[in-house]
Parts: C-alpha cells; structure tokens; sequence
C-alpha cells in the first residue's frame, strides 16, 4: 500500500471514529443545550493529522477552538480511549493555522502503528493537564515547582519533586500534569507512572518466580525510566524488601539524571522508612498541597462546571458558596458534590438553585446545614465580642458605618479573623456588619494582612486576640 492511500485510509478511520464520538457528546447533551453544542461542532468536524498519537481536528477560527478545548475535549479523550483502547487525544487547531502549516511543509502522517506507545502510552488520565489545574494560595509553590520541573531539562531543577498532602487534594493531577508536559514536548520520552502498591506487586511477582526474564522486565520498566512518577510512596512502609528495591532503583536513575517525582500523604521526614531513602527524598524539592480556601474551592467548581455543563452562567454562584461551604477539605469530595446536584437537576429538569443543592447532597452532607449556619453565626458573634472588648467599643459601633481609625481597624481585625480563622464566606461576613460589600471585607482583610508584616502592634494586637479567642 503506498504512503498517500495509507494516509487516506487511516484519516478516513479517525475520522469515523471522530464523528461517532461527536454524536456521543451530542447524545449526553441535556436537550435544551443541543442546537448551541450541535452548531459547535459544525465548526469542528474534520480530521487533518495524526502525529505522535495526537489527532488534530480543524476548527474554523480561535474561538470555536476555545469552546471545545474548555467544555468538550476532556469528555472527547475519555471516549476516544474508551472506543480505541488506545493512548490518543485530541487536539485542535484553526483552519488559518492549517493552512499555513500546510503551505510551509507537506503533511507528513504519524499513524498510531508508527508511534512508540510502548513508551508514550501510559497511565495518566487525559484530564489531568496542568490548563485544568486551578491553582490558589494552598498550592501555588506545588504546581509552580511542578511545572518548573517540567519545563526544565530532565533531573536539572529539582531531583526529586516531593509533593505531600493530605488525600484528595490533586497530587495525582498535579504529577500527572508533569508527565503529560514532558510528553507533549517530547513524546519519545519514556514516562513510566506507577502506584507505590504496583511497585510492590511488580517486586513481589518477580522474586517469587525467580525467573531471569521476569526480573529483566522489572528492571527495563522501572530503571527503564526517562522520568519516573511514584504515587502514594508512604505505602512502602512495612514493605521493607521493596524500600530496598526502590532505593536501587532511585540511585539507579538519580544517578543518571533521570526525572524523579514521588507524592505522598506527608511530609518525607515524617514518613517510617529506611533513613536513607528519607534522606534521598530531601535531596531535591519538598512542597506541600494543603486544604484549598474558599476562594480556590470555588475557582474548582467554576472550572469543574465547565466540564459540566454547556452554560456555566446557568447555576448561580450561591449555589456553589453552599457547596463549598459544606466541603472544605478533599478537593475529590467537593467535585464529587458538585456532580451530584448538577446530575440531579439536569434528571430531574429542575432550577439550578439553592434550594435544589440542599435536597440533592443530602445524603453526603458531612454535617446538617443549620448546625454548618448556627457554627458559622456563633464563630463571628464571638469574634465580634472579643474584639469589642479588648478595644472598648460596644458592638454597635463595631458593625457601624462610621469611619473613625480606631472603629475601622478593629473592623478590620474582624474581617481578618473571621476569614483567616474560621474562612467563611465575605457574604456571609457581610451580613453580620450591616450588609458590608464583599470588596469591602476583601479591603480590610488585605489591609491587615499587609500591616502584619511591617507592623509590630497589629501582630501584638491579633496575638493578643486570638489568646482571648481560644480561652
């Protein structure tokens, strides 16, 4: 078969397999969102290249673009795995892009028999990209140094990347991101992602059969690795013949500056393995993910919804307080809720409300919403007390509108407070002083945030406080 016709039969294949997937979408869309995703996809309809296991789809203009890279392509890779049992992904690029393309070089297809997916096939989830990380203040130095390893030559900036954090709040995403950045720019390059449980099975099946080929398949898939990604490392311990084995294979590839990324649930000195793999651990980069604020739990469920749904502008940000507000810590726990009630409305053809939040998590609220409200109420009449007390201000003239210094700065403190100690949400914070704007809030929470670092008697002052608060 000649080049030309094998690279028609192959576009024609994929091109099949695009169309059925489009259908797929349209066939999950709620019905009233149909005609805008169907009119989508009218722009966005034919295959123009398969190179290194990425399919590229021409779509007219950059805006088109940005709507299916943003609402649809993550479910598309998902169906696109499911229906190849293969590792490809979309992506997309303008028409004008295209032909520019095509008129400085003739195409060149790479089909899937071409490419090494023995090496470039792994297990990341398509989804788990660096663009669908939201990043906030509680990780910010995790996907910083992330993709700082990731842009850097293999081993150079940090050797090894240590990112610990309590469960559910994206190490997995974030290591993942890592091993399809380095992929995109280099897709030859040999990216092995394993659990730590994996690791162990994989140790365990070759020293019982005490096969040489067996063993020799270990060695090539681990010591094999251009970058290595090691998930859940703390289950090593009590394993005490594979922290032997790990730690070969760690020099192994340190040794040859090899990319080396591990997570775990907690920081590498507080984890109960051989000493010298701790002291490996901290040879390169520890950074830690902690639980995400409430301005970053609610950027999550934007983002999440946008996956969701065809118009995110659909569900009121009240909605999404109410969710965050219930769930603080995992950040899988609170996309898991957010699916729920979104599932739920959309079953059941029902307002995307508050109420509505309410009856659909009803049966995964952590605790009962009116003991969540009477918490948050008894946290800020407390805090109010204690800071008019210590100042000398009756609490009327705490929540007053007057703007004399002293009455500010303590309302100030307050705010801070409240938000730092208790984080709850600037709304709520400004209906317990006289229906304060949320910038107004924001404004005196930064203020003070500001004045403790330059300040003496604003740190003496919240010190002080906060004494008070936990007597």
């Amino acid at each position: 078969m000649n080049t030309e016709v094998e690279r028609n039969e192959n576009e024609l294949h994929y091109q099949q397999v695009y169309d059925t997937i489009v259908s797929r979408i349209l066939d999950e869309t709620p019905e009233e969102y149909v005609d805008s995703i169907s009119d989508r996809f009218q722009n966005a309809k034919e295959v123009y290249k398969i190179e290194n296991g990425i399919i590229y789809i021409i779509v007219k203009d950059a805006l088109t673009k940005m709507f299916v890279e943003k609402f649809n392509s993550t479910r598309m890779n998902e169906l696109l795995e499911e229906l190849t049992q293969e590792k490809l992904r979309f992506k997309f690029i303008t028409q004008e892009d295209a032909d520019k393309e095509r008129a400085q070089n003739p195409i060149k297809l790479s089909t899937p028999d071409h490419v090494n997916f023995d090496r470039s096939a792994r297990k990341l989830r398509a989804e788990f990209t660096f663009e669908n990380y939201v990043t906030g203040k509680s990780n910010r130095l995790a996907v910083t140094s992330s993709l700082k390893v990731a842009e850097s030559p293999l081993g150079e900036f940090a050797n090894p990347l240590f990112i610990f954090g309590g469960v559910g709040l994206g190490k997995t995403h974030l290591m993942m991101s890592i091993g399809h950045f380095i992929l995109d720019k280099n897709p030859k390059t040999n990216v092995v992602y394993t659990t730590t449980q994996q690791f162990i099975e994989d140790m365990f099946v070759y020293t019982k059969l005490n096969q040489r080929d067996i063993e020799q398949q270990f060695y090539n898939k681990y010591r094999g690795a251009d970058v290595l990604l090691v998930d859940d490392i703390q289950f090593l311990e009590n394993a005490r013949s594979s922290q032997e084995e790990f730690f070969k294979v760690f020099e192994f590839l340190h040794e040859r500056n090899k990319q080396i990324v591990v997570t775990s649930d907690r920081k590498a000195s507080d984890l109960k393995l051989m000493q010298r793999l701790v002291s490996r651990f901290t040879w390169g980069l520890n950074v830690d993910i902690e639980a995400p604020d409430k301005e970053l739990r609610i950027n999550i469920l934007k983002r999440k919804l946008s996956f969701l749904i065809a118009n995110p502008n659909d569900v009121p940000l009240g909605c999404l307080e109410i969710i965050a507000d219930i769930f603080t810590q995992n950040v899988r726990e609170l996309e898991g809720a957010l699916r729920r009630f979104i599932t739920y409305c959309v079953s059941f053809d029902l307002e995307f409300n508050e109420e509505n939040v309410m009856i659909s998590l009803e049966g995964i609220i952590p605790t009962k919403p009116e003991d969540l409200i009477n918490a948050e109420n008894q946290n800020i009449t407390k805090v109010k007390k204690v800071i008019s007390e210590y100042f000398a201000i009756s609490e009327e003239e705490l929540v007053s509108k007057s703007r004399k210094p002293q009455l500010v700065y303590a309302r100030n403190l307050c705010y801070y407070i409240i938000r730092k100690r208790f984080d709850i949400s600037l709304k709520k914070i400004g209906e317990h002083f006289g229906n304060k704007d949320h910038t107004t809030i924001t404004h005196g929470f930064e203020n003070i945030k500001d004045a403790l670092e330059v300040d003496q008697k604003t740190k003496q002052d919240l010190q002080n406080i906060e004494k008070k608060l936990d007597s």
